[in-house]
């Protein structure tokens, strides 16, 4: 028998904004062709879950915006804005008079960690995470990373949303990584962002935001085939949404190579990484390294209830060794 989800009370304690530490200047670079198709898609959202640092939430705070303020020095684009030039080509720019990466901090007084532990859907955790239904092209006008820290009895919940079309999983993790070694006492982070996309691909394409297409799957994934469909493209911009991905279609996200339980920074390893409910439609799975290491692999699956269902009463996919 259903039950209703029980929501969080959380509480917005504050909001803030947090710029690169030294001026930089303006900087802008051109959106590409790897870019632009996700750009009607929703902010990519991510929540990591810790345990501990009640006590010191207020310095936890500022240590994470002093980390925030250095880190953006190299990743200077999370904290500038989405712009189109004269001719309606998407770029993003970074100048040093803008807001920069958004910050909230937050409460809740009825939850502990094993609480969100345990939590199967995404109702329950909605509230841990900024930017719920905010498409990416909204970046025109708001910040393209916020991040809501929130604590709990016994922790501290991160839910970072990113702009999807300036950041794709390798470049969101890289820069969590980079973010904790800064906190964690580096003075500089270990590798550099690679932030010029014309360098990969120098193609202007404009862009008429109308609701998208039907998309065919792409059959060969071989260098020939994608510079084929890179071209296609480019010739023919279409937006992509979600609900493109058509009936009885799944999807796959992240990666079980992305350190997702690595990104420390100083008050321990997240005890769990979940995607929010942007990321969520039926027929999408995320992939996760095991919290436990090795060769496991972490799924988050969603699918419509009746097929979930189905799913979970079907011996022969739920096979737990003892």
């Amino acid at each position: 028998m259903a039950t209703e989800e029980k929501h969080l009370k959380v509480e917005i304690l504050s909001k803030t904004h947090v710029k690169p530490q030294k001026p930089l200047g303006r900087k802008e670079c051109q959106l590409v062709t790897f870019d632009l198709p996700y750009i009607a898609f929703y902010y990519n959202q991510k929540l990591l879950i810790y345990k501990g640092g009640v006590e010191e939430f207020e310095s936890i705070v500022e240590k994470l915006k002093d980390g925030l303020k250095v880190v953006l020095e190299e990743f200077y684009q999370l904290a500038g804005k989405l712009d189109k030039d004269d001719d309606g080509v998407f770029k993003v720019v970074y100048d040093d008079d803008m807001d920069g990466v958004e910050v909230v901090t937050a409460t809740v007084e009825d939850a502990e960690t094993a609480d969100l532990l345990k939590e199967e859907g995404t109702a329950k955790l909605k509230e841990l995470l900024p930017y719920n239904e905010v498409l990416n092209f909204e970046g025109l006008h708001r910040p393209l990373l916020s991040i809501q820290l929130t604590k709990l009895k016994d922790g501290l919940a991160m839910g970072c949303a990113f702009n999807h079309a300036i950041l794709d999983g390798t470049s969101t993790w890289h820069f969590m990584s980079s973010w904790a070694e800064i906190c964690t006492g580096s003075k500089s982070i270990s590798i550099q962002p690679f932030l010029d996309r014309t360098q990969a691909r120098n193609t202007r394409v404009k862009l008429d935001l109308t609701p998208p297409e039907q998309q065919n799957a792409i059959e060969s994934h071989d260098a020939q085939a994608i510079e084929a469909r890179n071209k296609e493209w480019e010739s023919n911009p279409i937006i992509f949404q979600y609900k493109d991905a058509g009936v009885n279609c799944v999807a796959v996200g992240s990666s079980p190579r992305f350190k997702v339980y690595d990104v420390d920074f100083g008050f321990g390893k997240p005890e769990s990484v979940r995607s929010g409910a942007n990321n969520r439609f039926d027929g999408m799975v995320y992939l996760y390294p095991a919290k436990e290491g090795g060769r496991g692999i972490d799924v988050e699956i969603s699918l419509e209830a009746g097929a979930m269902e189905n799913l979970e009463k079907d011996k022969e996919f739920l096979v737990i060794e003892e």
